[in-house]
């Protein structure tokens, strides 16, 4: 079992964190403010933070960083390893998995139509999938018996990206935790706030990812932002007093 699915088991509701660029600074921010975890990306043009991920080989020295500062702070990180932009796809080969895997990256987190048939039969890295706006709980479901061990629930339209949580949203999101039998991760599409957390635990959710439409995009806003939402997410450390009587 990998360090996210641990974690997931262990804790009532995990907070994870989305860098908008790969970043060591940002990567600190974000652990300063109560980071569980952290998601980095290669291959991408970024939709939500408007940015450009490189290569694995570009990215993989600042990656290694990013990953050994998490591992300092108990933090898992996973990786979109690439995506379709622009009539173009671009994803990691099988041997830079396994590299991934070799500096101490947990999954990988990638729309059904850009991973590869491959990705779900490797062993380097956890299967984290996305749910989307036109796909079917069938078609999730499937994706589940095929290897899909965990869920980000990435059903929002592009037009509804930035926009307060909705009661309808809480439906979409309660029908997908419910019907799937993987951990599912709620990402920030919407302006998620730290008030919005309650209803996403009674929503069946195991975590919440927060990125750059929550977090902004520079290393005060994203540690700001974390701290609203690890005070109420992440429990306090547990400190034991002794008193000697005489």
């Amino acid at each position: 079992m990998n360090q996210l699915h641990q974690q997931l088991k262990h804790n009532d509701f995990t907070l994870l964190v989305s860098l908008p660029a790969n970043d060591i600074e940002l990567a600190r921010a974000a652990l300063r403010g109560g980071a569980q975890g952290l998601k980095v990306h290669v291959n991408v043009e970024h939709f939500a933070s408007g940015t450009r991920f490189g290569s694995w080989s570009e990215e993989r020295e600042t990656l290694a960083q990013i990953v050994a500062l998490a591992k300092e702070h108990d933090a898992s990180v996973g990786i979109v390893p690439g995506a379709s932009a622009n009539g173009k796809h671009q994803f990691a080969t099988e041997d830079e998995f396994a590299q991934m895997a070799q500096i101490g990256l947990d999954y990988f987190d990638a729309y059904p139509a850009d991973a590869p048939a491959w990705t779900l039969a490797q062993k380097h890295l956890d299967v984290m999938l996305a749910a989307y706006s036109s796909g079917t709980l069938d078609e999730l479901r499937v994706l589940e018996h095929m290897g899909m061990t965990l869920c980000e629930a990435s059903i929002m339209h592009h037009d509804e990206y930035g926009q307060p949580l909705s009661a309808r949203d809480l439906v979409r999101y309660h029908a997908l935790c419910d019907g799937l039998e993987c951990p599912v991760i709620i990402p920030s599409q919407k302006k998620l706030t730290h008030h919005d957390i309650p209803f996403l635990k009674k929503a069946g959710a195991g975590g919440v990812l927060i990125g750059a439409i929550v977090t902004g995009r520079d290393a005060e806003s994203i540690e700001t932002a974390t701290r609203a939402f690890a005070d109420i997410i992440v429990p306090p450390k547990q400190t034991f007093g002794f008193s000697i009587i005489d």
